[in-house]
């Protein structure tokens, strides 16, 4: 493979142009930051969808604001390049993804976005407004150059409703000839630690479910109850047929299809950064489940399918001594789901167990569901938008070929896709002052430029 040339001249005067009009990028970063895009307030979600729009228009391209279906809208973009190649970038612009805790916390006001020794405050700037604008702002790099991109730019850009984006997967069967790429810019990535980009090369799936169980017409009083069975009770015991009590998902072929790791994908995952003493201190444990040491937790938490019940219900529990039998009750199950696995095939099986277990009465609803998804470490877009790294960084990337987080990307599957992005891993998503450091920013920005360069340049 033929990539570009550090010293062509078009690239410097991109990069050029990013350092000269840097502070415009952040100002319209700031500006995007200002819309409280919230989900909950569907005015600004609009807003923000708009705002993006205009912003791919203002730098010479075309882009629409497009209502869907179980979602705020989508922006579909495009700023056309010389090439015959496209580059498609996907990011969001809802923000509170993870909680987001008190805003009397905040040092400054969290849709007031503020620079302090070196960083930019504001909801959402780190997940995902940063990194979406940093992909507008490196194509824009390129036009303030007086340059035409060396490669087309599509924005597939979300507001999600909901976590799954249950209407991502009908937008882009309907789009598809306008999210055709040669390689794809995922939102979901940061700087880790020791100053190196992480590139994020999978998503796990999520299958959300809710059982149910039905044991009387209605809630009868409890001096039946050697006579009638409770709900809460039978729902226990179904629940118990699914995971042993140290989280050990027992459903027969429920793990049958997980890929297996390779030797390489094993020496890729070691060197991806897993800080176990502050998950420890985090959640007050001392230890592990199974006595996992902090190597093979890295590997775990990425790697390994889960089943968490995460709520459960039913009967009466008000604060009061209350005298009955439960006639319904239900419980949430979350599982995560990695590469190779289909949520079809293991919602059956747990319906399969279920029933042969005893408990086929028991409703299974599916609340939500996306499937896992990965790209190969070995694929060439991979190793491009590497080795555009070490040109930007100065340092080896970080590969990570499996990630812990459930996400959407299996909509666009078959296609080689990369996480890159311009936060931490310490930004703040899930609280109080979320930020990014400006540095980061302006190289995430040259990061993308370079990334087009190579793009440009293949033979």
């Amino acid at each position: 493979m033929t990539t570009s040339d550090p010293t062509n001249p078009d690239t410097a005067a991109a990069l050029a142009a990013v350092d000269a009009h840097f502070d415009e990028f952040v100002e319209e970063l700031r500006e995007l930051c200002r819309i409280r895009s919230r989900r909950q307030e569907p005015a600004e979600m609009v807003r923000a969808a708009e705002f993006i729009a205009g912003s791919v228009r203002r730098w010479g391209g075309t882009a629409d604001v497009v209502p869907w279906e179980q979602s705020h809208p989508y922006v579909l973009g495009e700023i056309g390049g010389a090439g015959e190649r496209a580059l498609l970038h996907f990011a969001h612009y809802d923000v509170e993804v993870e909680p987001a805790g008190d805003d009397a916390d905040w040092v400054s006001p969290p849709y007031d976005p503020r620079v302090r020794d070196g960083r930019l405050y504001a909801r959402g700037v780190a997940d995902d407004k940063g990194a979406l604008m940093s992909r507008i702002h490196a194509v824009a790099a390129w036009r303030l150059a007086g340059l035409t991109p060396p490669v087309t730019s599509r924005f597939l850009v979300e507001g999600k409703q909901w976590l799954h984006s249950p209407g991502l997967g009908s937008f882009v069967r309907a789009h598809a000839d306008r999210l055709a790429s040669d390689g794809t810019l995922w939102e979901n990535s940061w700087v880790d630690r020791r100053d190196r980009p992480l590139l994020k090369l999978a998503e796990k799936g999520v299958l959300y479910l809710r059982l149910t169980a039905r044991t009387l017409p209605r809630d009868l009083t409890s001096q039946n109850t050697a006579l009638l069975p409770a709900a809460t009770a039978r729902l226990a015991a179904a629940l118990a047929q699914l995971q042993e009590p140290d989280g050990a998902v027992t459903v027969p072929g429920f793990a049958d299809d997980v890929r297996p790791l390779t030797a390489r994908e094993r020496e890729l995952l070691s060197d991806v950064d897993f800080d176990g003493d502050f998950l420890r201190r985090r959640a007050g444990v001392e230890r592990f489940t199974g006595d996992l040491d902090d190597a093979a937790a890295a590997v775990a938490i990425r790697t390994v399918p889960t089943l968490t019940v995460t709520g459960f219900g039913g009967g009466d529990m008000r604060d009061d001594i209350t005298l009955g039998v439960p006639a319904t009750a239900s419980a949430k199950v979350e599982i995560r789901l990695v590469p190779g696995q289909d949520p079809d095939r293991v919602l059956a099986a747990v319906r399969d167990h279920l029933k042969a277990t005893g408990f086929g009465d028991v409703d299974v609803e599916v609340m939500a569901v996306s499937r896992p998804n990965a790209t190969d470490h070995r694929n060439p877009f991979v190793a491009l938008v590497a080795d555009a790294a070490r040109r930007v960084y100065g340092t080896e990337p970080v590969v990570e070929p499996y990630t812990q987080w459930i996400g959407n990307q299996g909509v666009l599957a078959g296609r080689p896709i990369v996480g890159v992005g311009v936060s931490r891993d310490d930004s703040g998503v899930d609280g109080p002052n979320e930020h990014i450091r400006l540095d980061d920013y302006r190289a995430g920005i040259r990061h993308v430029v370079e990334v087009m360069a190579a793009m440009g340049a293949l033979a």
